[in-house]
């Protein structure tokens, strides 16, 4: 908001939209400047910018932002709203009068300080040659302060679209200093050439006091004459504060000027310094001085005469402002601060105004910062172009740098502010500030030390701060002015001293940790806090420092970090420890040293192991000495090794289990396999153990010594009995395996105690190593493992470790292991991260080493006999014979043998088959073998050397003798079904001299078995038998085979046939015998239709059998016995059985479960019966099938009440009769099932429960048990009801069981309450002069008769128009004077509405309460609020006369008060209203209802008679009246009338659509305005009704639909939308007709004329000759174009007509009537009288002809238009297939011509020229003789009289050889005419010769299959069976040229000569148009004496077609 003058003027001051520069603050508020309209120079204006919060400004022309950008936003409301001027308050005038607040301004106030002081360079531009558009021009303009105070200076131009002005930082540089100097940067680029040479002018704006300087840029280029500055603004001040404004005149001739000025403005003063010549080229300087009197706008002019020219009119405005605050500074820059301390700046307020200023300061935040960057970008954006300063000789002519490109410009940059800065800078001012007096602020910068304020630690100290504050200047008339000011300062930052700051470890091992203190000091005032950041040299080093939280030190208080350092690599180090200090610097420790390698010694040096055996491990120990003074830590690695598990054989004790040594090889080797895997060089975990005795490596020797082997514990400890399990569990949960060697010793024999008793006898596989896979030597084996946990070793002391070899390659080897050291660190506390840890790593390559080692592996040397003989002895089939085989080993190593291949036969006695031999031992095998092949046999084997390539065979040779026996039954074949057991025995003989040994074994056993399966029969005839029991799980034909071995390689085979069947499937229950679901209820429809089912049963499915089986459930039927089936009728399907799912697939010895799903809607039992089809899956072929029958009986869930209905009466009117209603209802359950989870819902205002005790609910849920009846109890819900008014509310109790509705109970209660509503309930009417009804429709939709009374609560008249009517004087009169008497005897009345009728109308005067009365009116008028009124009433000056008279004399003041009195009682208290009152008093002016109350019937409306008055123009008529009802809810009524003169104003009411052709159609728009503040609804329609059989010939002219009705906003304006054709309706008129809100009539015209176009013959020819018919119906249609009048003046008596009707004559002289009645419309007369009136009117127009045609009738062209037009008329009036066809014709333009086609067709050849079923009169073209084989031209003139379009061609009925048309336009290129016609070509393929249209019409009667001379075409069904050849189509080409899209069939074959077609968007008239024609005859088509008769159609588009008959006869 702003101060202004007066609302007044601010709608005559439009913004003005310049582009100003000053400093880019976001403080000052947005300002605006005014200037006049026809202002030609704008001058500055300030831009819109944010201030720190929402506050009116004060009124300023001082811009107040910074912008780069071309022209400010718009204004927005806020910123044009306007406060009225406060005034200078009486108790200041003697401060008032002062003019000087401070020294600056006393300074500044001489003229050579004020101007002088500040030296602008250049300070006029002068461009010598013309600026181009898109080419940038700039540059530097200088401004120097030579005055000894600082400058605020601003920047603007009055050219922001193309003028950039632009500096650095102008937060900071808005004031210049003394004896400084600011480059501003001027940046000039137009887009266009429009005005680009104009005079462009750059603003400086000083303050204190405001002057303003002027810099033009100016563009010699065509100026010849003096230039100046046309328009100014002076720059606004306070009132009686002066103000100056220097412009520049510049001369750009060469010669002197004399100037002079004349100014005759009061307060206006101009300073040229006695300048009156303007020198050549040169410009002079004009100070205008202006002083402001009052706070008003100022205008004005003043003259400038250059020599003997014309006055020059310079235009000034002024706009002063109403208050006005001035900083003497805008930045202050402290120096370098510590914390605490404190620096002082201070500067100057000035308060201009009058009044007195409240100050308020705002330092800068966050809030702000967003719009700080708004504006900030804009300086950002700097210039591009180069920055040269301007020299001041050529400051006059400086010339403008063109084209450059952006090359070392200096950026301006933006200011960044702090939002912390605050907390460092304090203000100290006033917070209000006297009239003209000035203050000294001060501005204290101390920076202040906070812990939650850190500055970053990217930032080094200093730290530089810099905020903004904001000062907002207010006083009393809410004005605001804020300022700002920018301050910044440097903070040091806290200082600490470091010791040492190098610390030098000289020598240090790899590894080796040391230690060091570092000290910190304080020496800052304040607490200072300091950490360790971190090391430059990560990478070399390893350290940790604690406290890693560092210090919070006190003043002079000091911190020791602790040190601990490592270093990894082994070099010369120097690294560089950084701590930092918060708010502080970083500070640097530097760490020097050398690294050195760690070294190690072994005993021995070389491990030799000599010769061992292949795979038993071997172990040597090495002594490992540290011979460094510092501990170490090692670790040893098998390196270069195999990755496969090794075969381990071990031999120390081979009758025991596997000895319990250091670790068990197998397992170590698996667990140091799987270290290898992980590639880890370190472990990732090094733990530093302290220093102690020698016994510390408890982990190292814990390995060593290990208890027992992880195999031992996976294979033992889970069998052993409960004693030795918890014996186990509790030694490892007491972690004995960590105590002493003395516990562990002790534990040791204890467990191998253990391990001898009975308890471990089941581990006997342990005993011996012979059950190894001797043949698993691995081709990479994994041979070394040593000890690779990490060893502490302490200066000068050792430790032993165990190297183990596990041998599985044959060879001398010699390897080595890796031993990893690093010198140990003692453990500390540490506060390094993990992270840091792993950063410390030494790499692998400085601390490695080699331990060597040697062996060589080799095989044992064998002696043994590989041949076994045994032919010598007498053996037979199955018996054994023992013998022996000896191993002799000759070497000095053992080694391991095995038997790797034996035969099947031979076996061991002892069960020994690999063995151990020592060196220089035996070893013997105990062997047997057993022949079962008869005759010698062979057996061999291979015996094998574990670690030799190679086995060694051996061979064993041998005799066998024969036997016999005899088998009964010897086949069998059963058939039994699955799971049926079944036995056959069979019986045995021997038959053989010997024994006989047999066994018996079947083939397959899986379900047969033999209870004997062998035995041994005597050689005297022994039997035996054995029996074959069998039991098949799966359906099959089984197979079998028994086989008894004779032990003589000869066996008998017996075959077993069984055929199984069935199927092993049970069910639970068992499906088989059928399943029976009993009594269920019936389910929805709905939910059998949706296969939906609620009874489901569970069967379950066993597979017992040995195959995959997979069911397939298919249902056959569902029947009901009760329902017989027919053969001619489909039974409904009401029930539905279902199994789920219909697919199983069982595997053996499974179980599945089955649904049985059952639903059905109807009564009844119903059978289902399924198909099982069962299928081997993995025989498909195997199918089996059973029928299972389902069974279920369908009854219905009856459930039912004991009653019908509850009913409730429930009276709301009767509130003392407030009671629960509660009703009870019993439930029933008619069925023998039990009912499950039955929901009772109450619907409507109800609630139940099912118990006593239970809350009442909306929903229960009971359950009902057989034929059980339960009570529910009902309750009223009457909350509800209080909200429903009906008349009867009904509900129900909703029972829902199995999913089914039942029985409801019917809950009824009857609420009698009326309900009346208003159907307008705010009416809106206009006064229509008189007094009027209306009525008010109410409807009862309650559920009573309603009793209602209306009641006038509020009645107001208002004046609403602009200016006050003659009358409104005497009517406010009226209401004061006017007394009524009151006879208050009335009192007695009880009804106090009857006391107020009888009170209120009293017409006698009571001479005793008169003073009463004058007292009452003595107070209303002095009460009466006449604040805005326009005029004043004083009571003396009225006439006696008016206090009686009856005009005057009103009761409203008295009425209002007794009205407001009876307002506060309530009627409603009483159940039965008072009666109406008889009348009103006064009742012509108010508005009432005529009958103020009744009886409303329910369900009836009702329309109330309301009475409307006679208001007086512009006046406002309201009234509110409230509608009682009792018992019912009252309704509110709003009328309102108003009396306006005007209601709706259109922006023209009667719209001339002009002159168009008949078919264009035309839309036009009316706009309407709601010129009143009400809104209105208005209903448009149209005041005549067209008929819509003659639209087209009459025109018509419609409303859109969405127009029909609309509704207007007040002061809203719309649009009507109005579409039609004018048709042939010379006088086209269509009136449309508004109602307005019901009540009141507005009315809109459409005119407009439509015409015919036509072409008409200019060149003189005979027409075709008429008959007398013709020229009849001619008059006939003349009489219908002119009056009778006009007509009879132009016609004469025909003699001869008259002669030859002698009788008719004499009659029609005998006709009395007068001519005027033969005039009279059709519609005027009668059926009889119009009968005889045509037949007189016939009798004239024969007797009567045309002899005159005067200029002031149409001529003939129009004439012959019109009667065209009216024959076509007559035409489509009679014939309604004329009409049909007019209407194609139509259509068919209006589809041509859509938006989307366009206009235009793509080829003048291909449109089709549609002309209406309309023909001219005919003209003769009669060419006479015509020479064969010559060319005869003819020419013929048309005019194309419209208005509308020339489009046209010209046609033939055939192709007339030799004859060709051209249409041609002359002078008339803006048409755009283009033309097509035939070419001169001769025929090809035209062979007939020519025959005239009469010659056709006898060929057409002798052949009716021709149409056409020359026709190819016939009937349809012939044109389309006929073969076409090319011939055929060239010949169809040649005589049909064009094939017309037309609608006539009759033209599509005629033959087209010639089109024209113009592109002319508009329609026009008066166009010339020739045909010319070339004829030749040729005598290939004609014969001599042959007559030419055919007719040229010359037709005119959508519009008549004029035939032109061409005659001629063919001459030799």
């Amino acid at each position: 908001m702003e101060c202004r003058l007066n609302h007044k003027y601010e709608q005559q001051i439009p913004a003005r939209n310049v582009n100003t520069v000053r400093d880019g603050s976001n403080g000052t508020p947005p300002e605006l400047v005014s200037a006049l309209p026809s202002a030609p120079v704008p001058t500055p204006a300030p831009v819109p910018t944010p201030v720190p919060a929402p506050a009116p400004t004060a009124t300023s022309a001082r811009t107040s932002g910074t912008t780069a950008a071309s022209s400010p936003p718009p204004s927005t409301p806020e910123d044009n709203e306007i406060l009225r001027g406060s005034e200078i308050p009486s108790a200041r005038n003697t401060r008032f009068k002062q003019s000087i607040c401070c020294i600056f301004k006393e300074y500044f106030s001489d003229y050579a300080n004020l101007v002088d002081s500040l030296h602008i360079v250049p300070r006029l531009i002068i461009q010598k040659r013309s600026f181009r558009p898109n080419s940038t021009y700039g540059l530097t303009l200088t401004i120097r302060n030579n005055g000894l105070y600082p400058r605020l200076l601003e920047f603007s131009t009055d050219s922001p679209n193309d003028t950039v002005i632009s500096y650095s930082q102008p937060d900071i540089n808005r004031y210049i200093e003394t004896d400084k100097t600011l480059d501003i940067k001027i940046n000039i680029r137009s887009s266009t050439s429009k005005n680009i040479n104009r005079r462009r002018l750059v603003f400086i704006h000083s303050f204190h006091p405001n002057i303003t300087f002027e810099v033009p840029i100016i563009v010699l280029n065509e100026l010849t004459e003096p230039s100046f500055s046309e328009h100014i603004t002076i720059p606004p001040t306070v009132v009686k504060d002066k103000s100056y404004y220097e412009m520049i005149i510049y001369n750009p001739t060469k010669e002197l000027v004399n100037i002079k000025y004349r100014i005759s403005y009061k307060g206006l003063k101009l300073n040229y310094l006695n300048k009156n010549v303007l020198l050549a080229e040169d410009y002079v300087k004009l100070l205008l001085e202006f002083e402001p009197q009052k706070l008003q706008e100022y205008k004005g002019f003043f003259n400038i005469k250059f020599a003997v020219a014309p006055p020059k009119l310079v235009i000034f405005d002024f706009v002063p402002k109403s208050m006005s605050v001035y900083l003497s500074r805008g930045h202050f820059a402290f120096g370098r601060s510590k914390f605490g301390e404190e620096t002082q700046r201070s500067f100057t307020v000035c308060n201009e105004s009058a009044h007195m200023v409240n100050m308020k300061s705002e330092f800068y935040n966050e809030r702000n910062s967003e719009e700080d960057d708004v504006n900030a970008d804009v300086h950002s954006k700097s210039s591009k172009y180069s920055n040269k300063m301007f020299d001041d000789a050529i400051s006059m002519h400086s010339v403008l740098m063109f084209d450059f490109d952006n090359e070392n410009d200096d950026k301006s940059q933006s200011l960044q502010y702090n939002d912390e800065a605050a907390l460092h800078f304090q203000l100290q001012g006033p917070e209000a500030l006297e009239p003209l007096s000035s203050y000294e602020i001060t501005l204290t910068y101390k920076p202040h030390y906070d812990d939650s304020t850190v500055f970053p630690e990217s930032m080094d100290p200093p730290y530089f701060q810099r905020t903004k504050i904001f000062l907002c200047f207010t006083d009393t008339n809410e004005c605001i002015e804020s300022h700002y000011v920018v301050a910044e300062g440097e903070i040091a930052g806290i200082e600490v001293e470091v010791f040492p700051k190098v610390i030098d470890f000289r020598k240090i091992y790899l590894g080796e940790e040391h230690c060091a203190f570092i000290k910190i000091l304080n020496v800052d005032d304040v607490i200072a806090k300091v950490k360790f950041k971190d090391c430059l040299e990560p990478e070399t080093c390893g350290l940790r420092i604690t406290p890693s939280d560092g210090f919070a030190l006190e003043p002079c208080e000091r911190g020791v970090f602790h040190l601990s350092f490592f270093i990894i690599v082994p070099s010369r180090f120097t690294i560089t420890l950084r701590f930092k200090v918060e708010n502080g610097l970083f500070y640097r420790v530097q760490l020097k040293g050398t690294g050195q390698h760690v070294q190690l010694r072994t005993f021995p040096q070389l491990v030799e192991f000599g010769t061992i055996p292949f795979a038993v491990p071997q172990k040597r120990f090495m002594l490992l000495m540290n011979p460094l003074a510092v501990p170490i830590t090692l670790q040893v690695q098998a390196t270069e090794d195999g990755e496969e598990q090794p075969l381990v054989f071990n031999i120390r004790d081979p009758n025991k289990i596997l000895p319990i040594t250091v670790r068990d090889p197998i397992k170590e080797l698996q667990r140091a396999h799987e270290d290898l895997l992980e590639d880890i060089d370190i472990p990732d975990n090094i733990e530093i153990t302290t220093m102690g005795n020698d016994l510390q490596s408890e982990k190292s020797y814990t390995v060593n010594e290990s208890i027992y082997s992880s195999e031992f514990e996976e294979d033992v400890m889970e069998p052993v009995p409960m004693m030795a399990s918890n014996l186990l569990k509790n030694l490892k949960k007491q972690k004995v395996f960590d105590k002493s060697e003395t516990d562990k010793r002790v534990l040791q024999e204890a467990l191998q105690g253990l391990l001898e008793t009975n308890y471990f006898s089941i581990f006997t596989k342990h005993n011996n190593f012979i059950f190894m896979d001797w043949n698993g030597i691995p081709s990479d084996p994994n041979e070394v493992y040593c000890d690779n946990e990490i060893i502490y070793l302490r200066p000068n002391t050792g430790r032993s470790i165990t190297i183990l070899i596990i041998p599985n390659r044959v060879g001398y080897f010699n390897r080595s292991l890796t031993v990893r050291i690093c010198p140990a660190m003692s453990a500390s506390n540490t506060e390094s991260s993990e992270e840091d840890q792993h950063k410390t790593l030494i790499k692998s390559e400085y601390l490695c080493s080699k331990l060597w080692f040697e062996y060589n592996c080799c095989t044992p040397e064998i002696d043994w006999y590989n041949i076994v003989n045994l032919t010598e002895r007498t053996i037979y089939a199955g018996e054994e014979y023992n013998f022996n085989m000896l191993f002799t080993n000759l070497s000095p190593v053992g080694g391991f043998i095995h038997y790797d291949v034996i035969p099947n036969e031979m076996g061991f006695r002892d069960g020994t088959w690999k063995f151990y031999i020592g060196s220089k031992s035996q070893v013997m095998a105990k062997c047997h073998v057993a022949f079962r092949v008869l005759g010698k046999n062979k057996l061999s084997g291979l015996l094998k050397i574990v670690g030799d390539p190679h086995p060694y065979p051996f061979h064993l040779f041998g005799n066998v003798l024969p036997t016999e026996i005899r088998i009964t039954p010897s086949v069998v074949h059963r058939r039994i079904q699955v799971y049926e057991q079944n036995k056959v025995h069979f019986y045995i003989d021997n038959h053989s001299p010997t024994n006989t040994k047999l066994t018996m074994a079947l083939k397959d056993i899986r379900f047969q078995y033999l209870t004997v399966r062998g035995g041994m029969l005597a050689p005297t005839g022994q039997s035996m038998y054995t029996t074959l029991i069998s039991m098949f799980p799966d359906p099959d034909l089984y197979q079998n085979t028994l086989y008894i071995d004779l032990q003589f390689d000869h066996v008998m085979e017996i075959q077993i046939s069984f055929l199984v069947e069935g199927v092993p499937f049970y069910f639970e229950p068992d499906l088989r015998k059928g399943f029976d679901a009993g009594l269920v209820f019936t389910d929805l429809k709905e939910d059998f239709q949706s296969n939906i089912y609620k009874h489901k049963f569970r069967v379950k499915v066993l597979n017992r059998g040995l195959q995959n089986y997979r069911v397939a459930i298919s249902r056959l039927k569902t029947y009901s016995p009760a329902m017989k089936p027919s053969a001619c009728a489909n039974q409904p399907l009401t029930a539905r059985f279902e199994m789920h799912p219909k697919l199983l697939e069982l595997s053996p010895d499974s179980e599945e479960f089955i649904e049985i799903l059952i639903s059905g809607y109807e009564e009844g039992e119903f059978f289902s019966d399924f198909l099982w089809n069962i299928t081997d899956v993995l025989h498909p072929q195997r199918k089996n099938v059973i029928k299972v029958t389902a069974k279920a009986t369908f009854v219905e869930c009856d459930l039912g009440w004991d009653r019908k209905q509850l009913v409730f009466n429930y009276h709301p009117s009767h509130p003392l009769k407030e009671r629960s209603h509660i009703e009870i209802a019993e439930l029933i359950n008619h069925n023998t099932l039990p009912v499950e989870n039955v929901m009772l819902e109450a619907l409507g205002p109800f609630r139940i429960k099912q118990r006593f005790e239970d809350t009442f609910e909306k929903q229960i849920s009971v359950s009902l048990a057989s034929f059980e009846r339960r009570e529910i109890f009902a309750i009223l819900n009457k909350a509800t009801l209080k909200q429903l008014y009906c008349r009867q509310v009904e509900g129900r109790i909703s029972v829902f069981a199995t999913g089914k509705m039942q029985k409801p109970l019917l809950l009824r209660v009857s609420v009698l309450v009326p309900e009346v509503h208003i159907l307008q309930p705010e009416l809106i009417l206009f006064d229509r002069g008189q007094p009027f009804n209306d009525c008010v429709e109410i409807v009862n939709n309650g559920c009573s008769t309603a009793n209602y009374k209306w009641k006038r609560i509020e009645v107001s008249e208002n004046f609403i128009g602009d200016d006050d009517p003659e009358d409104l004087v005497g009517e406010v009169l009226s209401q004061i004077l006017r007394t009524l008497e009151y006879n208050f005897s009335c009192d007695d009345e009880p009804n106090l509405t009857r006391r107020y009728q009888q009170c209120v109308c009293q017409g006698q005067r009571e001479t005793e309460h008169g003073t009463l009365i004058l007292d009452i009116i003595d107070e209303i008028i002095h009460d009466i609020d006449l604040e805005h009124r326009r005029f004043v009433i004083h009571m003396d000056e009225f006439e006696a006369s008016f206090d009686d008279s009856v005009e005057h004399d009103s009761s409203s003041y008295v009425r209002h008060t007794i009205d407001e009195i009876l307002g506060q009682l309530k009627i409603e208290s009483s159940q039965q209203l008072s009666s109406p009152s008889s009348d009103y008093c006064f009742s012509d002016r108010f508005i009432y209802f005529h009958e103020k109350s009744g009886l409303l019937h329910k369900q009836q409306s009702q329309g109330c008679l309301l009475h409307l008055p006679n208001i007086r123009r512009a006046h406002e008529l309201k009234s509110l009246f409230q509608l009682d009802v009792v018992g019912g809810r009252s309704q509110y009524l709003s009328v309102t009338l108003v009396n306006l003169p005007q209601k709706v104003k259109f922006h023209k009411d009667n719209i001339y659509l002009n002159i168009k052709p008949w078919y264009e159609s035309f839309c036009t728009t009316f706009r309407v305005t709601n010129v009143t503040k009400y809104p209105l609804h208005l209903l448009l329609m149209p005041m005549r009704s067209d008929n819509r059989e003659t639209l087209l010939i009459d025109g018509y002219a419609k409303i859109m639909d969405q127009d029909r009705e609309m509704d207007l906003e007040p002061l809203g304006s719309d649009k009507i939308k109005v579409c039609g054709i004018l048709g042939f309706n010379e006088n086209f008129t269509r009136t449309f007709g508004l109602l307005i809100n019901n009540s009141a009539n507005s009315y809109f015209r459409l005119r407009g004329q439509g015409v015919l176009p036509i072409l008409n013959m200019t060149t003189l020819l005979p027409k075709v000759e008429q008959s007398n018919a013709d020229i009849i119906e001619e008059y006939a249609y003349m009489r219908k174009i002119y009056n009778y009048e006009i007509f009879k003046s132009i016609t004469e008596i025909d003699a001869d007509w008259r002669g030859q009707f002698d009788e008719e004559a004499e009659q029609e002289q005998s006709i009395s009537m007068d001519f005027s009645e033969l005039s009279e419309s059709d519609e005027d007369m009668s059926t009889v009288r119009q009968r005889y009136h045509d037949f007189q009117l016939f009798r004239m127009v024969k007797t009567y002809v045309l002899v005159n045609n005067n200029q002031e009738l149409p001529n003939a062209v129009v004439l012959n238009q019109m009667l065209v037009t009216e024959r076509y008329l007559h035409r489509l009036r009679d014939n309604p297939e004329l009409y049909d066809t007019h209407q194609k014709v139509y259509h068919k333009h209006i589809n041509l011509h859509r938006p989307s086609q366009g206009f235009k067709p793509s080829n003048v050849k291909h449109f089709t020229v549609q002309p209406l079923p309309c023909e001219q009169l005919a003209y003769v073209v009669d060419l006479g003789p015509l020479t064969l084989d010559t060319i005869r031209r003819f020419e013929l003139r048309l005019q194309f009289f419209g208005p509308g379009k020339l489009i046209a061609c010209a046609r033939t009925a055939v192709k007339i050889p030799g004859l060709y048309v051209d249409l041609q336009v002359d002078n008339h290129p803006d048409k755009k005419f283009t033309y097509w016609a035939e070419k001169c070509n001769a025929p090809e393929f035209f062979e007939k010769g020519y025959r005239n249209m009469w010659e056709r019409l006898v060929d057409a009667d002798r052949s009716p299959r021709v149409k056409h001379a020359h026709s190819f075409d016939f009937d349809a069904m012939v044109k389309h069976q006929r073969i076409i050849t090319d011939k055929d189509r060239r010949l169809i080409e040649e005589y049909y040229n064009s094939l017309n899209h037309s609608v006539y069939p009759d033209h599509k074959h005629h033959f087209t000569l010639a089109k024209i077609l113009t592109a002319h968007h508009s329609n026009f008239s008066g166009v010339e148009m020739k045909l010319v024609g070339l004829f030749k005859p040729e005598s290939k088509y004609y014969e001599r004496d042959q007559r030419v008769v055919d007719y040229i159609y010359v037709d005119l588009h959508m519009g008549p077609t004029l035939p032109i008959l061409l005659r001629g006869v063919i001459s030799a």
